[in-house]
């Protein structure tokens, strides 16, 4: 009698086993850093919230006061809450931050730039 010898063997079936473990592994990995960057990119975009939140809470103290920049002005967080036009700054842990904006007046238009400094956190150039 003659036996087939076209079908799956033992060693053929080890190597497949062994391909699909070392794919599943690098997968793995993959999706662990991938979801890693995430919570990088959340809690980056607090940090961005609350430098809007400035920025917005300046353009609405320069509207209400009617004050002419020229140049570059500086208008601290402290000054901005003393105004009652911006509350605590708190990030993602409810840690305090402060912070200033910056307001540079180029071509008649004023372009806000809000920093902050949390104990997790300081916005670059701050």
């Amino acid at each position: 009698m003659r036996l087939n010898n076209k079908g799956w063997g033992t060693m053929e079936m080890f190597l497949l086993t062994g391909g699909l473990l070392i794919a599943l592994l690098v997968a793995i990995f993959f999706i662990s850093k991938l979801y890693g960057s995430f919570n990088s990119t959340i809690s980056n975009k607090n940090y961005f919230e609350l430098e809007t939140k400035l920025e917005s809470a300046a353009k609405e103290y320069v509207r209400d006061n009617d004050i002419q920049i020229d140049g570059e002005t500086r208008i601290s967080y402290e000054t901005l809450k003393e105004h009652n036009k911006i509350d605590n700054l708190y990030d993602q842990d409810n840690n305090s931050c402060t912070g200033y904006v910056t307001i540079s007046r180029i071509d008649n238009i004023n372009y806000y730039k809000g920093y902050i400094s949390c104990p997790g956190y300081i916005t670059d150039n701050y």
